[in-house]
């Protein structure tokens, strides 16, 4: 599944505002993301 801080995403439409995100999507992949 996909993780955004370690918390399971489950709605495909997710909205997130500014700021720094941890994404993982299976067990090894990560992304740090930064919004403004």
């Amino acid at each position: 599944g996909v993780r955004v801080d370690s918390s399971v995403v489950s709605d495909k439409g997710l909205k997130l505002g500014a700021g720094t995100y941890v994404l993982q999507v299976g067990k090894r992949k990560f992304a740090r993301v930064t919004l403004t």
